[in-house]
């Protein structure tokens, strides 16, 4: 604004004969030159704290992840827990680093230009004001009409960039079969329902939107204060030099007014997502016991139960899960849990290694409740290969199964790959155990698996638990699989869930659960003897078998 007070005061002295002019340009220039270096250092400043705040902020949310039960990520996409380490915390760089300086840069000019002309004359400066206040009105009345559809706003967003990506994820099968018409219809759907909203919503705030760019346009500015400005001029009331200051700062400050208005809704998103995360570090974390008992697997001698729960019951709001469960694990054995699909099993399986803690009863390893235990140390005793078998993208093969055990050697490494049957397929890679997963290591869903298991290898736990880790293999796959699955569970307590019954027919102890209890319990031929839920999946499942089979050698 240096610059604007400084033609006003020259253009006071010239008209009054005043040719010394030159102290209030050498103030104009240096007062620019301060403004300048005010910026650069707030700018600096700014960006200092954000680097800080960035840092603690990205801290205590994987902090707070590395606390809360495991079931809250399975509940939930990478997706999410992407959004709010990397996204919002970006999010709040807009905030720290740009909004607050921009703001304040873009609302103190004003704000000091409107206390100058008012200091000049308060009918003018009143005048000035009356478009400016009826623009910020128009504005707060189309942001408060924009705010109520903006949940809605975002949903409908969600809901497109779900269509599209099912539509791309699934063109293969599209093209496959040639229908890319009803593969599209969804997608379309979607889409036109979002433009319909928008329009809505454009209609309901533009009104008041081109209301408030109006009042607030310069052509408005300049109307209010030529028509004031003339009057007043014309009859004495008001000086020529006060009249052009007012010309002069009148249409400025409406840029001035725009920048800040234009200021308000990334703020507004910054604040958003400043609460998200904040809603994220409150998230109640997994109970960690004050004083955790030290596991001694020395004390479980015998063939007695190294995991033992009893009278567990587990529920998802008024959902029943799992109720009145009592089992037993004993040392070196396997256990297979089966069952009709949401009979409970992947909620039982996962109980041991915490993702959830039952709502009644205990879940005990050596004796000592879960709850009793600290989390690292449970960690120490429990491996888990569960179906969705996960590949950490832009790490090398080599690297995802040292997460097993971070120190291990390529000796021991190629050892884990081998008895998992993938040391074959990872020698296939361009670069062998430096493939990077997303890069150039495209492995199958049985691959990926197998990769899962020499981690579970290397990691070496006497306890592990298999969810459903055959679910998505083809037949080739799972035979390696089980090789695997065999050479993971020699001297090992094992608890696995197959969706084949196949797989398991050779386990020490079958546990049939149905609709949340235990139904049955037995080795794979005494069941059958029984008659009894077991033997009725076994039946269903030959008899699929066979029709496909059958359907099979019919298309010959």
């Amino acid at each position: 604004m240096a610059p604007l007070f400084a033609v006003v005061e020259v253009s006071r002295r010239l008209l009054a004969g005043d040719t010394n002019v030159w102290p209030i340009v050498v103030v104009a220039v240096v007062a620019l030159a301060v403004k300048q270096l005010g910026v650069l250092a707030a700018g600096v400043l700014t960006h200092l704290a954000d680097i800080k705040v960035s840092f603690r902020v990205r801290r205590d949310l994987l902090a707070k992840l590395s606390k809360v039960p495991l079931s809250w990520f399975s509940d939930r996409n990478s997706g999410i827990v992407k959004k709010a380490v990397e996204d919002d915390v970006a999010a709040l760089h807009r905030l720290i680093a740009h909004s607050i300086v921009e703001l304040s840069a873009a609302a103190v000019p004003p704000l000091v230009a409107f206390a100058y002309l008012f200091a000049l004359d308060w009918r003018m400066a009143l005048a000035t004001l009356l478009p400016v206040v009826a623009g910020l009105a128009a504005y707060r009345r189309a942001m408060a009409s924009s705010g109520t559809k903006y949940p809605e706003f975002m949903d409908w967003l969600a809901r497109l960039n779900g269509a599209a990506v099912e539509f791309v994820n699934g063109i293969g099968v599209v093209k496959a079969f040639g229908t890319p018409g009803e593969a599209s219809r969804r997608f379309q759907e979607v889409s036109r329902g979002f433009a319909r909203f928008f329009l809505d919503w454009a209609k309901a705030t533009s009104a008041a939107s081109v209301a408030a760019e109006i009042f607030l346009s310069p052509p408005s500015i300049l109307f209010a204060v030529a028509t004031t400005g003339g009057i007043l001029t014309a009859s004495g009331h008001l000086s020529l030099v006060n009249f052009i200051a007012f010309l002069v700062f009148g249409t400025v400050m409406t840029s001035a007014w725009m920048t800040v208005l234009m200021s308000v809704q990334p703020l507004v998103t910054a604040l958003k997502v400043y609460r998200e995360i904040r809603e994220l570090l409150a998230t109640p974390e997994l109970p960690t016991p004050d004083e955790p008992v030290e596991l001694d697997p020395a004390g479980v001698t015998g063939a007695g139960p190294v995991v033992r729960m009893r009278g567990v019951r587990v529920t998802y709001g008024d959902t029943v899960a799992l109720t009145g469960v009592d089992l037993s694990l004993d040392r070196g054995t396997i256990t297979a849990l089966v069952g009709p699909s949401g009979s409970g099993k992947s909620t039982l399986a996962r109980l041991l290694p915490r993702f959830n803690d039952p709502c009644e009863g205990s879940v005990e390893l050596y004796g000592v409740d879960l709850r009793r235990i600290d989390p690292a140390q449970l960690y120490r005793h429990v491996a888990f290969v569960f179906q969705d078998s996960h590949l950490l993208s832009e790490m090398s093969i080599r690297d995802n199964i040292r997460l097993g055990r971070p120190g291990a050697d390529d000796a021991a490494v190629r050892d884990a790959a081998g008895k998992a049957q993938i040391l074959s397929r990872i020698a296939m890679l361009p670069r062998g155990l430096d493939s990077v997963v997303g890069q150039d290591a495209a492995l199958s869903a049985g691959e990926r698996q197998r990769v899962c298991i020499a981690r579970a290898i290397l990691a070496d736990r006497p306890i592990l638990v298999l969810d459903e880790a055959t679910a998505s293999a083809d037949p080739e796959n799972e035979a390696r699989i089980q090789e695997a699955l065999s050479e993971v569970a020699r001297g090992r307590t094992v608890l696995v869930i197959a969706h084949r019954l196949s797989t398991v027919r050779g386990a020490d102890a079958i546990v049939v659960l149905d609709g949340g209890r235990i139904a049955e319990r037995g080795r794979h031929s005494e069941l059958l003897e029984n008659d009894g839920i077991y033997a009725r999946l076994w039946r269903q499942e030959r008899n699929a078998e066979r029709e496909v089979a059958e359907q099979l050698e019919a298309g010959r």
